[in-house]
């Protein structure tokens, strides 16, 4: 460790793996352990929620404190980020408990909003959105939001919190569809199936000023 840059010049000697130049030092990397919240009262009832304020179930709860004890086996995280959402929020306050961090709260990590849906079944706008023939970041519930949107409004609030804590590992608790719109804005890729996680778990993505890199396993990090 601590190859100097001078040593790096040295004719034959330096090897490049990135667009960086041959030379210039690598910049601090953020590592970003992005979660989903636990059961929350409607993913247990197969439906919608009906707002941001329907609480974990109990099964949610013990969810998110393992996923406490996962990162604090893993990472020394210096700040916890969360969505305003009340599931996200208990969440991320029981994750807290074991690694030491109070949540700073995000309003651009809010969940995909369902419109009319919410309360409904799942089913009830699945098989018709894909019979629709719509591409699943383009499908939009009736009144609501379509993945790319999240995207748009949650993929920055990603990158403002990367270059905050460079050199640094923080936590981010958001939802399912804020989770799939995050890995996609980070892969530069609106197109790909979207990728959910089960409630509780999640990924972890490192940004080293420019460009993201990942996913990796919480359980893995990169070295």
């Amino acid at each position: 460790q601590g190859t100097t840059a001078a040593a790096c010049c040295r004719a034959g000697r330096h090897r490049v793996a990135t667009a960086r130049r041959p030379c210039e030092p690598a910049s601090p990397m953020a590592t970003l352990i992005l979660i989903r919240h636990g059961q929350s009262l409607g993913n247990a009832e197969r439906r919608f929620t009906h707002g941001p304020d329907e609480p974990l179930t109990e099964q949610g709860r013990e969810e998110a404190r393992a996923a406490g004890r996962l990162v604090l086996a893993h990472h020394r995280p210096v700040a916890l980020y969360a969505s305003p959402f009340v599931r996200a929020v208990e969440t991320a306050r029981l994750i807290g408990e074991v690694v030491g961090l109070a949540p700073e709260l995000v309003e651009d990590l809010r969940e995909q909003f369902f419109g009319k849906l919410h309360g409904q079944p799942y089913s009830s706008y699945t098989a018709a959105a894909e019979a629709a023939g719509t591409p699943r970041w383009e499908r939009r519930p009736p009144g609501g939001e379509s993945l790319v949107e999240v995207a748009r409004r949650a993929g920055p609030a990603l990158d403002a919190i990367a270059r905050r804590h460079a050199g640094q590992s923080v936590v981010v608790v958001s939802h399912g569809g804020v989770m799939a719109a995050l890995r996609g804005h980070a892969a530069g890729d609106l197109v790909s199936e979207p990728e959910v996680p089960r409630n509780a778990a999640g990924w972890l993505l490192t940004h080293d000023g420019r460009r993201y890199a990942g996913p990796f396993p919480i359980d893995a990090p990169p070295r």
